[in-house]
């Protein structure tokens, strides 16, 4: 990717202080060049006037003077967007803490509303996930802000006054016995006051670092086989033991946790507290992980402002995009490709049983045939396995982990025995019957792909004709030569054959 300008945003939050640089093309593909965390902890510098300390200022300058210097190596550096959060808002000082920030660095400090920094959460949200309908949740070191979207759309949000290390302070920093049952009334108490929190059996989605530590967490337990946490999703149930666990253990037993970051070992437990807690009032059955947040949302809405659009319209076909660009996808092919194996699926479908509804099926075989051998990038001999690990190694906004594995088998599809070796390590996470439609679906892509092997777009169209006895015949219509398309369709149709457990004849016709 050619960067012909860069994105810088600074997020100074509670709990930690944090750099992102991003480079954008001409034809606005993106992507993080640098990401820097440092741990300020500026919430315990707040004193007893409401004041940052000039300890905590001077933890934020030593910071930001670290971060600007990186900066200052950069070039095409065109933005950058400096926000402050609840430990700043909360400071009486504010404005002279800012005013002194502008004179040491040159940096000019915006201080986000909580509203404002809720709505980023969610639309960084919308604008990375495939959810529609949900609450999503940002706990911070001194706030949590909460929104309800449906139909993509914000519907309500509020900023809580309480962050993981605010929680902490108040009620674990002692030796009080009954903390955990304090914090859970108090907690019931605050999300009661709003109706939208409560019943409304809704997926939520956290964002932050104790969301990302819950999800880390979990993937170890579960020993998931997959690669990604973005949109990693925990049932209820399950999140309720690991809160239970988390809070039965003492920080040094934390603190050597898998998947739980050192830094983090104290403020988990009420920030834990606080997504099961939610979780519970609002009666949904799942939670799910957004690594995109704040930071995510800030550049988005810079992003497609600049795109004169409000909001990604469809988030899986920009991750497509960003994929063909990055793998040297031939979108006239795989277009192609996609619409002959619709002509073929649309054919074959009164064979097909009614276990998946058709929607599933197309969406499946759509979004299959738009990455299909994607692994040619790395090695066209071996790329069905390449094409595997792949999809199953790269975060994909916008479609679910399960999904993603679908799309994997389906898109990597060289025979059955092949597709079977490929999910023995994910056995947990498909079912028998899924495999059969996974089956069938990469059979009839692989003819289809048979059906374009000179990649000249020689076959105009298949047609498919069933029999009185079930019998199946592919006519394929064709102009000028179609020699290697019908020696690869007919050496290959023995797997659509056997996903069928029927014959299948082809029959080329020049037009």
């Amino acid at each position: 990717m050619k960067v012909v300008q860069k994105h810088a945003v600074i997020d100074i939050g509670s709990n930690s202080i944090r750099l992102v640089v991003i480079g954008i093309d001409k034809n606005y593909f993106f992507e993080e060049l640098l990401n820097f965390k440092a741990v300020a902890r500026l919430s315990n510098y707040i004193d007893n006037k409401n004041n940052l300390s000039e300890k905590g200022i001077s933890v934020l300058l030593t910071v930001l003077d670290r971060f600007q210097s990186i900066l200052s190596r950069e070039s095409k550096v065109t933005v950058i967007d400096t926000v402050a959060t609840a430990a700043m808002r909360k400071a009486r000082n504010s404005g002279q803490v800012i005013q002194r920030v502008k004179e040491r660095t040159g940096l000019t400090i915006r201080l986000l509303p909580g509203l404002k920094e809720a709505y980023y959460g969610y639309y960084a949200v919308i604008n990375s996930t495939f959810v529609e309908n949900g609450i999503a949740i940002d706990i911070g070191g001194g706030s949590t802000e909460v929104t309800m979207f449906r139909n993509r759309e914000l519907i309500h949000s509020h900023s809580f006054a309480f962050g993981a290390v605010t929680l902490y302070q108040t009620y674990f920093a002692g030796n009080d016995r009954e903390a955990a049952a304090k914090l859970r009334d108090f907690l019931e108490h605050a999300f009661s006051g709003y109706s939208w929190l409560t019943g409304q059996a809704l997926p939520i989605i956290g964002i932050g670092g104790t969301a990302r530590n819950l999800a880390k967490i979990d993937q170890v337990q579960q020993h998931y086989p997959m690669v990604g946490l973005h949109q990693y999703t925990i049932p209820r149930e399950r999140l309720g033991s690991l809160t239970h666990q988390l809070a039965s253990m003492t920080q040094s037993e934390r603190e050597s946790m898998d998947g739980l970051s050192k830094d983090r070992a104290d403020i988990i437990v009420p920030a834990s507290a606080v997504i099961n807690t939610l979780m519970q009032m609002n009666q949904g059955t799942t939670f799910m992980l957004s690594c995109a947040g704040l930071r995510e949302g800030i550049f988005y809405e810079w992003l497609l402002h600049e795109r004169g659009v409000d909001k990604v319209p469809y988030v899986l076909n920009e991750s497509i995009r960003h994929l063909r660009r990055n793998f040297n996808l031939d979108s006239s092919h795989t277009n192609y490709v996609k619409a002959l194996a619709f002509q073929i699926f649309n054919g074959i479908s009164p064979l097909i049983g009614s276990t998946f509804s058709e929607k599933q099926t197309a969406w499946l075989l759509s979004h299959s045939a738009d990455l299909a051998y994607i692994g040619e990038y790395v090695n066209n001999e071996s790329s069905s396995a390449h094409t595997f690990y792949l999809l199953t190694n790269i975060s994909i906004n916008g479609v679910s982990h399960h999904n993603r594995l679908g799309m994997a088998l389906i898109a990597s599809f060289k025979n059955r025995a092949k597709m079977l070796d490929f999910a023995v390590p994910y056995k947990k996470m498909v079912t028998d019957g899924e495999l059969k439609m996974y089956e069938t679906l990469g059979s009839v892509l692989r003819l289809a792909h048979d059906f374009d092997r000179t990649r000249q777009h020689v076959v105009d169209e298949v047609r498919v004709k069933i029999g009185k006895k079930r019998q199946v015949q592919l006519e394929a219509y064709y102009h000028d030569d179609a020699f290697f398309e019908e020696q690869a369709a007919q050496k290959h149709k023995k797997h659509l054959e056997r996903a069928l457990q029927q014959s299948i004849t082809i029959k080329f016709i020049k037009r």
